[in-house]
């Protein structure tokens, strides 16, 4: 190996000695956040405080809120890189919830009930719903929600793009697109490029 090589190879260590110092730094900070909604999930069937402590650490801006965020969900959602990125503003609801890898999230974004896959971008002001019917309204007289909530998981594939401000009622399968303002309340499949309200097919990705 030529000089420049060597040099270059030394930075790139030192990049992610820095890195994994900075995560350790804050997992152990968040450590007592992460324990105790945890800790009261498993005892009770209580997210309560998963959820408070989620929209606490959304309040941080930066990267402190990064990685506080990050360690945040590694340590309690059923499946999150400990790098995953959430902008300012944005956090997770339900504890269940998957999060691949090398995913981002864009900021004022609520992610309910879901399964997100590897490499997926999801932009500013999204809602992922937890299903399209999660409130029962049978009853006329008690529009106000209670114990008759139904909780669906959405399923969003590996290398999605949602859009700003998109609404998710439904699946989206791998590798597609859904438009900025979208409201997605049927499945959309693999492949495609989906906008409007509610969304609609209007291209197929190249395979």
């Amino acid at each position: 190996m030529n000089y420049f090589t060597i040099q270059w190879f030394k930075e790139l260590v030192m990049k992610h000695i820095i890195k994994m110092i900075i995560i350790a730094f804050f997992y152990l900070c968040i450590i007592p956040f992460g324990i105790t909604a945890k800790l009261t999930y498993k005892l009770f069937g209580s997210q309560f405080l998963f959820t408070m402590f989620a929209e606490f650490l959304s309040l941080i801006p930066s990267f402190p809120g990064y990685f506080s965020r990050g360690c945040y969900y590694q340590m309690t959602l059923a499946k999150a890189d400990v790098e995953l990125f959430t902008a300012f503003g944005t956090y997770v609801s339900k504890i269940e919830t998957t999060i691949g890898k090398n995913v981002g999230i864009g900021g004022r974004t609520i992610i309910g009930f879901a399964d997100i896959g590897d490499n997926t971008v999801i932009a500013n002001n999204v809602s992922i719903l937890s299903g399209a019917r999660q409130h029962n309204f049978d009853d006329p007289e008690s529009l106000i929600a209670g114990n008759d909530n139904h909780f669906n998981k959405m399923i969003i594939g590996k290398n999605v793009f949602i859009g700003e401000q998109a609404i998710i009622m439904a699946n989206i399968g791998d590798k597609s697109i859904i438009g900025a303002g979208s409201v997605v309340v049927k499945e959309i499949p693999p492949y495609s490029i989906a906008v409007g309200n509610p969304a609609q097919v209007v291209k197929e990705r190249a395979k």
